[in-house]
C-alpha cells in the first residue's frame, strides 16, 4: 500500500480577513504527531535528477529487470549481473560487488524474507540480498518439474507478516500456459494451475496482495506480436492451487507488448506496446475488477507520431500519473500520462533525458551504447529497459541497456493542494474548496487540538471532486468550537 500524503489546514471562527486558512505540506515537527505514517518527498516538478554509472563488467548485457525495497532504501537491477543500489543518497550508490547471474529479463523480491528471485529458462535462481550494506549472495536454485515448462515471470505474495507463509506465482510457458505456486520458505513447487486452451504467450506479471490477485499480460516483441491480453489469477492460502478468474483482450489485432504497471489503489493496469519504429505506440488501460470479477478493458490511447518502443513503466497512484520510458530514441524519453479516473489515460508530454557526445542513429534504429575506456557513453541516457518506483521518496529509477550500465533517477510530479476559496456559511458551517491532482482520493480530518495523537482526530469523510482537479469538503459542525484544525490525507 502506498503511504499517504498529509496536508494541514487551519481554520477559525474569526473572520477570514483576520485569519485566512492556509494549506501546508506536513512538516517534520508534525510527523511526530503521526507515528507510523510516512511523509513523502517534497512537492516538485517531473524532472531528471541525474544518473549513476556502474562499474564496467565483463560480458555485461543491459539491465532488463528491477525490484525495489523502498522501506530499507535499496533497489536491485538485473541483466547479466545483479546490482544492489542504495537509493537514500542524492544519486544511487552501488552496494557490494555486482553478482554474475546470467541474462534474465525479470525478477521479484521478497524484502521481508530478504531474497531476490530471477527466472531464466527452466530455473529459478534465489539470492540473499543481505541486510543493510551487505552484498548480494547466491542462495540456491529451483528447477520446477516439466521440461517444457520454462518459467518467465514470478510475482510474490508477501501479504502475510510471517515469511514462512510467502508464496511465489510463476507464469510458465506451454500450450496452454501453467501457473506454478511455489512455497518460498521451502523453495519448492506445491501446486499448479493449467490455463484454458489457447491461453499462452503470457509474460510479465503484476500483483495486488491487498485484494489477493495476480495479473499476467501477454509478452512479445515486434518480431512476434500476439493479441494483447490480461489474465487474472486468484491467490490462495497454503498449498491450494491458484484459481483462474478471467481474461480480457486489449485489442482485436496482434500487438507487441513489453511494459506494464499496476495501480492497486484505484484498480487499474496499464500496458504499453513495443511495435518497433513503424507505428506510434499504444497504452492500454484495464480495470482489474472487484473481487472475483474478470478484468475489463477501459480503453487505449495512441501516442504521437515518432513515439515508439515503450520498454518500461511505473504508476504513481498518489500523484495521479503513469510513466512509460522508451528504447531506441536518442536521447531516451519518459512519457507522462494522466491516470484520468475511469477513462483512458491522457498523454501529457515527455521528459527528454541527457544525450551523449556522439551522433546517434535515427530514432527507431538500434545502436551500441558502449565504452570501455572510461569515456562517457556515446549516446547518453538511452535504452530504458527497466524501472522501479520508490513511493516513500517520490522518485523512479530507470535501468539502461548500455555498457557500462547506468541508472537514471527522475523526480515524479508532486502536486500540492491549493485552496481556491473558503467560506463560513450560516449556522457556522465551514467549507473549503481546493485544487489538486485530478482523480486522487482524499479524506478530511478535524481536531480542536493540534497536539492530539492522530488516533484522536475525527474523520469528516472523503472530500468531493466537483470537477476534475477541483475538490471541496464541508464541516457543518465548525461553529461548535472557537478553533478547529484540519488535515487532508491522500490517497
Amino acid at each position: 500500500m502506498h503511504p499517504p500524503k498529509w496536508y494541514c489546514l487551519r481554520a477559525s471562527n474569526a473572520p477570514p480577513s483576520l485569519m485566512p486558512p492556509r494549506i501546508l505540506r506536513l512538516m517534520p515537527a508534525l510527523t511526530l504527531l503521526l507515528a507510523g505514517w510516512t511523509a513523502l518527498a517534497p512537492a516538485g516538478q517531473f524532472q531528471r535528477i541525474g544518473h549513476t554509472e556502474l562499474p564496467l563488467q565483463s560480458h555485461d548485457k543491459g539491465m532488463y529487470g528491477a525490484a525495489i525495497d523502498p522501506v530499507n532504501g535499496y533497489a536491485y537491477f538485473v541483466g547479466s549481473y545483479i546490482f544492489k543500489l542504495d537509493i537514500t543518497e542524492n544519486l544511487p550508490v552501488q552496494v557490494g560487488p555486482a553478482v554474475s547471474s546470467g541474462q534474465t529479463i525479470d525478477c521479484a523480491i521478497d524484502s521481508t524474507a530478504g531474497y531476490l528471485y530471477l527466472q531464466k529458462g527452466g530455473v529459478i535462481n534465489r539470492y540473499a540480498v543481505g541486510a543493510g550494506a551487505a552484498a548480494v549472495t547466491s542462495a540456491g536454485s529451483l528447477s520446477p518439474p516439466g521440461a517444457a515448462l520454462n518459467g518467465f515471470s514470478m510475482v510474490i505474495d508477501d501479504s502475510d507478516p510471517n515469511p514462512a507463509n510467502h508464496y511465489g506465482y510463476l507464469m510458465s510457458s506451454g500450450t496452454p500456459a501453467t501457473v506454478m505456486k511455489i512455497a518460498l520458505s521451502s523453495f519448492s513447487v506445491v501446486s499448479s494451475l493449467t490455463l484454458n486452451a489457447g491461453e499462452n504467450s503470457f509474460g510479465f506479471g503484476q500483483i495486488d496482495t491487498r485484494h489477493g490477485y495476480a495479473y499476467f499480460t501477454t509478452w512479445s516483441t515486434y518480431l512476434n506480436p500476439v493479441i494483447p491480453r490480461v489474465i487474472k489469477i486468484k491467490l490462495t492460502p497454503g498449498t491450494n492451487p491458484p484459481i483462474r478468474i478471467g481474461i480480457v483482450n486489449m485489442d482485436t489485432i496482434p500487438q507487441a507488448l513489453w511494459p506494464d504497471a499496476i495501480d492497486t489503489v484505484h484498480g487499474y493496469l496499464y500496458s504499453g506496446t513495443d511495435n518497433g519504429s513503424t507505428n506510434p505506440e499504444t497504452v492500454y488501460k484495464v480495470q482489474l475488477g472487484a473481487g472475483d470479477a474478470a478484468p475489463t478493458l477501459v480503453g487505449a490511447v495512441q501516442l504521437h507520431a515518432g513515439e515508439f518502443q515503450l520498454t518500461s513503466a511505473v504508476v504513481d497512484p498518489a500523484g495521479g500519473y503513469a510513466y512509460f520510458a522508451d528504447d531506441n530514441t536518442y536521447p531516451g524519453r519518459i512519457y507522462q500520462f494522466l491516470l484520468n479516473g475511469p477513462d483512458p489515460p491522457v498523454e501529457l508530454g515527455y521528459l527528454q533525458l541527457q544525450g551523449g557526445a556522439s551522433t546517434p542513429p535515427p530514432n527507431g534504429t538500434s545502436g551500441s551504447n558502449i565504452t570501455t575506456d572510461g569515456s562517457p557513453l556515446p549516446y547518453g541516457e538511452v535504452y530504458l529497459r527497466s524501472a522501479v518506483y520508490d513511493p516513500v521518496r517520490g522518485y523512479v529509477y530507470f535501468g539502461q541497456d548500455s555498457r557500462p550500465n547506468q541508472v537514471v533517477k527522475v523526480q515524479l510530479a508532486r502536486d500540492v493542494p491549493s485552496i481556491t476559496s473558503t467560506a463560513v456559511q450560516s449556522g457556522g458551517t465551514f467549507q473549503v474548496k481546493f485544487s489538486h491532482t485530478p482523480y486522487v482520493t482524499s479524506t478530511a480530518w478535524m481536531s480542536t487540538d493540534l497536539t492530539l495523537p492522530f488516533a484522536n482526530w475525527t474523520s469528516l469523510g472523503a472530500t468531493t471532486e466537483v470537477t476534475p482537479g477541483q475538490y471541496q469538503f464541508t464541516d457543518p459542525q465548525a461553529g461548535n468550537d472557537a478553533r478547529r484544525f484540519y488535515f487532508i490525507s491522500s490517497p
